[in-house]
């Protein structure tokens, strides 16, 4: 294993901010390097209006802002299109992350992020970058045959309209299942390059928190083993493994769709920007097995 594989996918990696969080922070420029795809979440409780603000604020940093939009938590194609006008007019967003959201009851006429997507939404408003979500663990409320058709779909829509669309995979703890599902889906249903979601530095038990009100799958279990091992839940767990296997599969297989990393910081923004910039700039080394990594402090 080299470091410049780890470099390489670390380089141009994208991360989570939300609306409370901006309130406690002077400058992303202080963080993140200029150009970061920085993702906004619709969390509940924040007005859309203040997503544009953010959207807005990141764009005057100098960075990219990639808001969510939330299928089942969209009232109606009315809202949608004010939402979506106001992001590229007042903020001037030029992608997308488009998903179906994490609630059973939709709260208007959207239950996915396909119907947005099909029914021309995006592009009306002059957005040809969007991202989609996939699942490489699968999800807790969608049989694995339904997440192979959305796939399908998805690579039909980008195909149909000529857009510049990728996936962005919900965040686990181990690279094994997303290799696994690169393995079973490439090329022969997705065409689409993919971003591995991985969790930022943060605390085991913020982790935990995250993980089961997500209904990640497999690595869940295999982050819960080593879990009980640590003697305290403050512990703060970074996803070095994670990053080391991916880099390996990327440099082993290079015609893989793997384009990058997308982080989710649980609240940690600092503390996983912080790390990040070191493996970017090479201030690691690998350890003794070969298996994590070993940052300067």
């Amino acid at each position: 294993m080299d470091k410049q594989s780890v470099r390489d996918l670390v380089a141009g990696y994208s991360i989570e901010t939300t609306v409370r969080e901006a309130g406690r922070l002077e400058r992303y420029s202080d963080l993140v390097p200029a150009g970061t795809a920085m993702y906004i979440p619709h969390v509940p409780g924040v007005a859309r209006e203040d997503t544009v603000a953010l959207a807005a604020r990141l764009r005057r940093e100098g960075m990219d802002p990639v808001p969510h939009v939330v299928a089942r938590r969209t009232e109606s194609a009315a809202i949608l299109d004010d939402f979506l006008t106001r992001l590229v007019g007042e903020a001037g967003v030029t992608r997308v992350l488009v998903v179906a959201g994490d609630i059973d009851k939709p709260e208007g006429e959207f239950e996915s992020a396909l119907q947005i997507i099909e029914r021309g939404f995006i592009e009306k408003h002059g957005i040809r970058k969007v991202g989609l979500a996939c699942h490489p663990e699968g999800h807790k409320n969608v049989e694995d045959a339904a997440l192979r058709d959305a796939i399908v779909r998805k690579n039909a829509y980008a195909q149909k309209t000529g857009s510049d669309v990728y996936l962005v995979s919900q965040f686990g703890f181990v690279a094994d299942p997303i290799i696994s599902w690169e393995q079973s889906t490439t090329p022969s249903i997705n065409k689409l390059p993919y971003y591995a979601g991985l969790p930022g530095l943060a605390t085991t038990k913020t982790l935990l928190k995250y993980a089961l009100d997500c209904g990640v799958g497999p690595s869940l279990a295999a982050f819960s083993k080593h879990a009980t091992q640590l003697s305290k839940l403050l512990t703060v767990s970074a996803p070095d493994s994670q990053v080391v296997d991916l880099a390996r599969h990327r440099r082993q297989h290079p015609e893989s769709p793997l384009k990058g990393l997308h982080f989710f910081p649980f609240g940690g923004l600092k503390r996983t920007s912080d790390w990040l910039k070191k493996l970017a700039d090479g201030e690691f080394e690998f350890t003794s097995d070969g298996t994590g990594l070993d940052v300067a402090s």
